[in-house]
């Protein structure tokens, strides 16, 4: 019997661990959808507060790199103050910062409250998953894990949908206020069905305070150096500063956690190769589910001039496929094997950002819609056969630092992922502002010509020739700024076409059929019976 069933009492028939599974889910659904809510609100939010792309990218990044912060934490407080006092805790803390975001005066100040939600979500989804684990027998775990990462990736998906509506009706704030009335009821739950269990007989085992600290510094230094390269330019002190800061720290925290004896994440258990292969699909996966769900939103509203609500209903189809695709994907798996199922989904992710290296103004909304549809598909492919190889690689003891470790490489590989894509985007609109202006410069005549019809259509409205000068002027450098930015995007979706299609590489190291039943653990096809 796991360690919270035993302290509790429950017994292995009741149905304290599908009531334990419903409370967890809620606080992860929750936290999993913040991840994502605010894409579609990010262009809403720039004019609210005058910011650029690279200014906004904080907003989401700043949630992700609190998660993963804090994230490392969970394990460590879960031995000392338990499941229960934890996971209440963390969800009273993300529901303070959502108050806070919602209230935000200013940019940083939304940021700053991002990260204070953050610190609370970090710690939700590492502790929830190791609920699950602990209070599920080996024969019940797939199931219960499949159902909670319904919640995990359905979340993300869902976000820029309910983002856009509230958005628009509601203004952007009120992304923030849903979660108040959700968190509370989730709160209650929590304190009402959660059974007091004792902490970890080590209580008092020592914190990995130096692994910490170097481990934050590698986060925030190599966040910040992505996020502002283009601003600062690459070759500057600051960039290069962060880079070094970066790589010292990442280089100093793999030195401390081979040395200590009390680890803040336990790297031997990279030494499972299951395990380090489903890692690495995780971080190429989550450049697609935060990355590329970074970019369309805006994308679509900045450049095609839609609005909130739309933006979310174009978005919405492909949550809703990759739930049911979900809902299957563990017999899939089964019959074809973890491997199989994996490497199609990443292809099907990577084709979805192939595809829109064509993405324009004048793109159909079918042609806009139907790719993420596919990337639906692809995402319920694997994710559950990989989350679930994850933990099954590693003894049941472990499952809780395994759960941290893969929800903090999800989001380091996510905050990641959408630093490196705005970067892309921001370095790419400068190089085709340059070549649109050059190809302009050689059809001079033509351009002149175009330009002098505007000017004369102008005066004929009223204007004076001064004024229809200018306005003519800034017409044309609007549209040779729109067609640069459009380029820009294709390239961000082929850079990020690449990263995923990566991925397969690792995947072929999978496990082609799942080691669960030699565990006790059900394979991918009994998930969902």
């Amino acid at each position: 019997m796991s360690r919270v069933a035993a302290a509790t009492g429950a017994s292995a028939n009741d149905g304290y661990r599908w009531r334990v599974l419903g409370v967890v889910m809620v606080g992860t659904f929750m936290s999993a959808l913040d991840s994502s809510i605010v894409n579609v609100s990010l262009p809403n939010m720039m004019a609210s507060f005058g910011a650029s792309v690279d200014d906004i990218e904080w907003v989401v990044t700043g949630y992700m790199l609190g998660f993963s912060t804090f994230m490392p934490l969970t394990a460590w407080l879960r031995d000392r103050i338990g499941y229960r006092v934890l996971y209440i805790a963390s969800l009273a803390v993300f529901i303070g910062g959502s108050a806070l975001c919602g209230v935000a005066p200013n940019l940083p100040t939304l940021v700053l409250a991002r990260v204070l939600q953050a610190f609370g979500g970090g710690a939700i989804t590492p502790t929830g998953l190791a609920m699950i684990a602990e209070v599920f027998p080996p024969k019940e775990r797939g199931r219960a894990l499949g159902l909670w990462g319904v919640g995990v990736v359905v979340g993300p998906a869902f976000g820029p949908t309910l983002g856009g509506y509230l958005t628009e009706t509601l203004g952007w704030r009120s992304i923030f206020n849903i979660n108040l009335p959700i968190g509370v009821v989730g709160l209650l739950a929590a304190t009402r069905v959660l059974r007091a269990d004792k902490p970890h007989a080590q209580t008092h085992r020592g914190f990995d305070l130096p692994g910490f600290l170097l481990l934050t510094t590698f986060l925030v230094a190599a966040l910040l150096g992505l996020s502002n390269g283009n601003r600062e330019g690459w070759g500057s002190s600051y960039v290069i500063t962060c880079a070094i800061l970066s790589s010292v720290a990442f280089v100093l925290f793999l030195t401390v956690e081979s040395v200590v004896s009390e680890r803040i994440l336990d790297l031997g258990l990279f030494r499972k190769p299951q395990f380090t292969v489903a890692m690495v699909v995780t971080s190429a996966r989550s450049v697609a589910l935060y990355g590329g769900i970074f970019l369309l939103p805006l994308f679509l509203q900045d450049l095609m001039g839609r609005t909130e609500i739309d933006t979310g209903l174009l978005l919405l189809p492909g949550a809703l496929v990759m739930g049911l695709v979900m809902l299957v994907s563990g017999r899939i798996a089964d019959r074809f094997g973890t491997r199989a199922s994996t490497i199609v989904g990443l292809a099907l992710i990577a084709w979805f950002m192939w595809t829109y290296r064509r993405l324009d103004t004048t793109t159909s909304t079918w042609a806009v819609l139907y790719p993420t549809l596919i990337r639906g598909v692809g995402l319920g492919l694997l994710v559950t056969p990989v989350m679930t190889a994850a933990i099954n690689a590693v003894p049941t003891a472990k499952a809780g630092m395994a759960s941290s470790m893969l929800s903090l490489i999800q989001q380091i590989s996510g905050s990641l992922g959408i630093a490196v894509l705005a970067c892309v985007l921001g370095r790419r609109a400068t190089f085709h502002l340059a070549v649109v202006g050059q190809g302009l410069a050689g059809t001079r005549p033509a351009l002149l010509d175009a330009t002098r019809a505007l000017v004369l259509r102008a005066v004929e409205l009223g204007s004076p020739p001064s004024l229809a000068r200018l306005l003519a002027g800034s017409l044309v450098a609007r549209k040779i700024a729109g067609a640069a930015s459009v380029l820009a995007f294709n390239d961000a979706f082929l850079v990020g076409a690449g990263i995923v299609g990566a991925g397969a590489i690792p995947a072929l190291f999978l496990a082609s059929t799942s080691k669960a039943r030699e565990r006790g653990v059900p394979a991918p096809a009994e998930l969902v019976e």
